[in-house]
Parts: C-alpha cells; sequence; structure tokens
C-alpha cells in the first residue's frame, strides 16, 4: 500500500496503490517556472498525499477517519443533496428539520450516537408537524447519509443500524380493475395532447411504464421478433434493463403504419410538452365516473395487479415491471374483494349435527 505524488505533462497526481490495484487522482496543481510557486505546490501536494494515505489506512483497518469524521452531518448532507430537486428530495428535505433540532447543524459525523438517532427520530414524529410518511423519510435520509459515511470510511459503525425506523400505516394503492380500465377505453379526451395522453395511459396500463419511461420511449426502444413486437429499455428512475412483451392491443395502440425515425419520440406531444397531463387524466376518469383519482402511476400499478388477478406468478410480474425486489411487486399485486370471495368458497362446506 502507498501513496506517491506523481508529475505527468506538469501536473501533480497522486499515485495510488492499494491491493494490487492502481488508481490516479488529479490533485489541480500545475509545475511552472517559478520556483517559490513549485515549492508552495509541492509542499500542498505532500500535504494531499499524507491526508490520502491517512485515508485508505484507516479504512483498510476499520479506523475512524479523524479529520473527515470531524465533518458535520448538516454538511454531508448538502453534498449529497447536489444537484437534487431541493423541493422533492428527501435529503434535501430533511435539512430545515435538522437545522431547527439542537445541536442538529453543528453535530459531527464522529458524534453521532445511536441514541442522537433515536432522539432525532422522535423529533421529527413529535415536534415537526410532519404526517408519519414524511417523519419516515426525513429519518431515512439521514440513515442514508449515515451508511454512506460508513462506505466512504468516514465513520466506522452506522449509529442507525438496528434502531427500529417510524412505522408508516399502509396506504391505498390505486389501480384499475378491468372493468374501470374498458370503461375509460371508451371514454375520449379532446385535443391532440388529450388523445395522446389516453393512448399513453391505456398503453402505460399493459406494460408498466412510468410517466419518465413514456415520455423518453423512442421508436428504437421497439424491438420486433417472431414472437412479436416487444420493449427493450432502460428505465429511466432504477436504470434497470426491462424486456417487455407488447400485447397486440398495446401495439396496436402505437402503431400508425408509418415508418418512423428510430430516435424519434413514440409519445411526441407527451415528450416535448412542459406538462405530465396528470390534469388530463383526473378529469378523464371523473367523465368516465370511475370512482378513483386517476394518474399516471395507477396505470403502472394497473399493470401487476391485473396480472396477478389473472393469475400470473408474481416473480413474472416482477421482470415485467422492473423491480429490483420482489417484496416491491408484492405492494403493487393487490388482490380484489371478489377474488378474497371466491378464496374463501373454496374452502369445504361444513355440515354438522345438531347438539
Amino acid at each position: 500500500m502507498g501513496v506517491k505524488v506523481r508529475r505527468k505533462r506538469n501536473k501533480l497526481y497522486l499515485d495510488i496503490y492499494v491491493e494490487g490495484r492502481r488508481s490516479w487522482e488529479a490533485l489541480g496543481l500545475t509545475v511552472s517556472n517559478d520556483p517559490a510557486v513549485n515549492k508552495e505546490n509541492m509542499r500542498l501536494a505532500e500535504y494531499a498525499r499524507a491526508k490520502r494515505e491517512q485515508q485508505i489506512f484507516s479504512g483498510r483497518w476499520g479506523l475512524q477517519d479523524k479529520v473527515r469524521a470531524k465533518v458535520t452531518l448538516y454538511a454531508y448532507l448538502e453534498k449529497m443533496g447536489d444537484g437534487r430537486n431541493r423541493q422533492k428530495d428527501r435529503i434535501c428535505k430533511v435539512l430545515p428539520h435538522l437545522e431547527k433540532y439542537p445541536s442538529g447543524k453543528d453535530i459531527q459525523l464522529g458524534q453521532i450516537s445511536s441514541k442522537w438517532f433515536v432522539n432525532f427520530q422522535s423529533y421529527l414524529q413529535k415536534d415537526c408537524e410532519l404526517s408519519e410518511q414524511s417523519a419516515h423519510s426525513y429519518a431515512f435520509a439521514v440513515r442514508m447519509a449515515l451508511k454512506q459515511a460508513v462506505r466512504e470510511n468516514i465513520i466506522t459503525e452506522d449509529p442507525s443500524a438496528g434502531i427500529k425506523g417510524i412505522t408508516v400505516p399502509e396506504s391505498d394503492r390505486e389501480f384499475l380493475q378491468l372493468a374501470e380500465f374498458q370503461k375509460l377505453a371508451k371514454v375520449p379526451i379532446g385535443g391532440k395532447l388529450g388523445a395522446e395522453v389516453k393512448r399513453a395511459f391505456l398503453f402505460a396500463c399493459y406494460c408498466a411504464l412510468r410517466i419518465s419511461d413514456l415520455k423518453t420511449l423512442k421508436w428504437a426502444d421497439i424491438e420486433h421478433t417472431v414472437t412479436g413486437a416487444q420493449i427493450v429499455k432502460r428505465q429511466v428512475k432504477t436504470k434497470k434493463r426491462v424486456v417487455v412483451p407488447l400485447h397486440e392491443s398495446a401495439w396496436a395502440l402505437i402503431n400508425d403504419g408509418a415508418i418512423h425515425d428510430r430516435g424519434a419520440p413514440v409519445f411526441s406531444l407527451i415528450a416535448n410538452s412542459g406538462t405530465c397531463g396528470n390534469k388530463y387524466l383526473v378529469s378523464w376518469g371523473e367523465k368516465a365516473g370511475i370512482p378513483k383519482r386517476v394518474t399516471w402511476h395507477v396505470a403502472r400499478r394497473t399493470t401487476p395487479s391485473l396480472l396477478h388477478e389473472l393469475g400470473v406468478d408474481i416473480y413474472t410480474i416482477q421482470k415485467i415491471c422492473g423491480h429490483t425486489k420482489i417484496s416491491t411487486t408484492a405492494l403493487y399485486t393487490s388482490v380484489s374483494d371478489q377474488t378474497l370471495r371466491t378464496a374463501i368458497d373454496t374452502l369445504p362446506r361444513l355440515d354438522m349435527a345438531e347438539g
């Protein structure tokens, strides 16, 4: 194991060799013709070399990096939140609550204990006027930060490990019954964009696609095989590659008989629209008399729910939806009241003698 300062094309780098693997890290320092500048740059490079070697040594032997462990949790979360949506991402949304919590903005990563995390969870639940879902989400953001700090060898143990999270009541996951799906198909939505929103929604019900995947779906993602058309696409949210065979009705929704540029979007109006089109879906559902708030995610939930109702096994449904965990698929494979009734009715009748 070793870290050395190397010069390459008048740039200074760290040459890192650990467990048979070599890597290079740029220092952002340049060798010039000024001896005084070079002396200062070499001093900085040597300081960086010593610090980097200490970090590697600490991680290899399970020791806490005393320098980086002094970084505050608040600053660490802020850095994790760079480039994320500050209005929606849990990493960013927990920061105001952490700032108001006593010592929350100043506590260092190396100072966080299990007791501190338990008390912070309790604070989110009882003092912040948050829903249980939001409190759970913000506590989970801190868990994410602590786990990452362990992976980066900043701290040796995760103080949140083994601590029970905030319990969230099971939410109602809306999906369409087969009769509702067919009912919607018969009700039009006005306008060119509205008509495409309808086609895309029905298409998504057959393919379990998110709105982000519908917007980015290109003709190049549609393949034709001996068994028929299929989608081969990397999901926007999970980056997971999915292969979804297209039902003939799904293919009919997008097949206009024309030859399309492979790079062109399948749903061009939705792809180029600044809106996701949920307002069309909500009013469409009301017009069709569906007693549910119809949204894009209802379409994604409908696919696994209908497949499950029709007897498709959960592992096949997992592949179609692109879920990483089977437990995620289980959340979407709802069982209808009628299926529950049918299941109970399969039990044998009990003939009892009187007395």
